[in-house]
């Protein structure tokens, strides 16, 4: 049976390894979008009806989460999906790092902030 860490060099080369074709031109990126994005605020219900955010949390989805201090928006691997996605908002809410993205097919997408890699603004 693999150790846990020889699981772990396996998931990060195949995410290398991954990443590697895609930057290389092998896919295509999509670039990363101007508008339709949450910075500098927890966001409240009317931004995910208007599709800035893609999660309220709080107390009855009032907006009580704080910013995370995150480049937004940005490039990032989600690993429970198996997908890349671009990130939209990263907000804290007691206590957990959540990040809200969307996939490069148009799936929203969120998550506590460990289950991404976070890969930057630039295709390499």
């Amino acid at each position: 049976m693999a150790k846990a860490s020889e699981l772990k060099t396996v998931r990060a080369l195949a995410i290398a390894l991954s990443a590697a074709l895609l930057f290389s031109g092998a896919a295509r990126w999509p670039e990363l979008p101007r508008s339709g994005f949450l910075t500098g605020r927890g966001a409240a219900p009317e931004d995910v009806d208007n599709g800035t955010a893609v999660f309220a949390a709080g107390e009855n989805g009032q907006g009580y989460g704080k910013p995370l201090d995150i480049e937004i928006p940005q490039y990032a691997y989600f690993r429970q999906e198996d997908k890349y996605v671009i990130v939209l908002q990263a907000e804290n809410y007691d206590g957990q790092s959540i990040i809200g993205a969307e996939t490069f097919d148009g799936e929203k997408v969120v998550g506590l902030i460990d289950e991404f890699d976070l890969l930057g603004v630039k295709a390499r």
